[in-house]
């Protein structure tokens, strides 16, 4: 009896042994050191306080926040023009509202506001799974989601116009429009997924090669896949007297059927420069 008490007491040590093991591995992996009411994560070097931890604590934590990648500091509202005291983390970032009684003094910064008013100035379609409209041919890559992103919504002619040299680009680059046209005639949605830039520059022009994978769905629901490259052209400030010239153009373009068994890091490692 006495023995079986001894081995129920060594047995019940050890686990809690074990428990307090994985409680310390687990804090000082995500959390790591708490004092003077603020906690330090060494993943980012930053710190929560206040009634910033507080609110991260109670609102999902890491899981939904992610770690903090600021200290607290002021900073001025897009929305309204007044200053707060703001901290950024990985997936959010929290206003101090001081004007508002607990617990609403914490707020999130309305971030898909400010989103989507940067990325879709002309605003979001009513239907849905409709593409909203895009463009950005400031970045090489950015033009490549436009051109798609016109494919998507179904204007041609946008599509067209990001080519070089268009509305009459050289035939070894696209076909005439009508025949670019028709060949999405069957084309539901496309997908792009892209890779990274390799620049290339000389005598005021930049070149970026863009390796892509780009999957099309069709009316009949069929998929096909495709790899291959963009490389895409612009002139440097100064060079043109057309500030057309500054954005990004698509100058060749290089797609293949992908292989069954290709995978998306392999496709979007291959060679592309110009």
């Amino acid at each position: 009896m006495t023995q079986r008490f001894h081995s129920l007491i060594l047995v019940g040590s050890g686990i809690a042994l074990g428990l307090l093991i994985a409680a310390g591995l687990h804090t000082s992996g995500t959390s790591a050191q708490t004092g003077n009411g603020c906690q330090t994560f060494p993943q980012t070097g930053h710190s929560l306080c206040g009634r910033f931890l507080s609110y991260w604590q109670g609102h999902g934590g890491l899981a939904q926040q992610g770690y903090p990648i600021s200290e607290e500091f002021v900073e001025t509202s897009d929305q309204n023009g007044k200053p707060y005291t703001v901290q950024y983390f990985e997936r959010a970032v929290f206003e101090l509202h001081a004007e508002n009684a607990l617990p609403y003094d914490v707020l999130l910064a309305q971030l898909g506001t400010f989103r989507s008013q940067t990325k879709y100035p002309q605003g979001f379609a009513m239907q849905n799974g409709a593409s909203p409209f895009y463009e950005n041919r400031t970045e090489a890559a950015g033009t490549l989601k436009s051109f798609y992103n016109a494919i998507n919504r179904k204007e041609y002619q946008r599509a067209y116009s990001y080519y070089q040299g268009a509305p009459n680009p050289p035939a070894g680059l696209a076909p005439a429009f009508t025949q670019f046209a028709a060949g999405y005639s069957d084309t539901a949605a496309v997908a792009l997924t892209v890779g990274e830039e390799i620049r290339n520059a000389g005598a005021g022009n930049i070149y970026s090669g863009v390796p892509v994978i780009v999957q099309a769905r069709h009316t009949d629901n069929s998929l096909h896949t495709f790899a291959g490259c963009y490389v895409l052209h612009r002139v440097n400030a100064g060079i043109s007297p057309n500030p057309v010239d500054e954005l990004w153009s698509i100058n060749s373009a290089f797609l293949n059927p992908a292989a069954n068994n290709v995978t998306l890091t392999a496709a979007l490692n291959q060679p592309c420069s110009r």
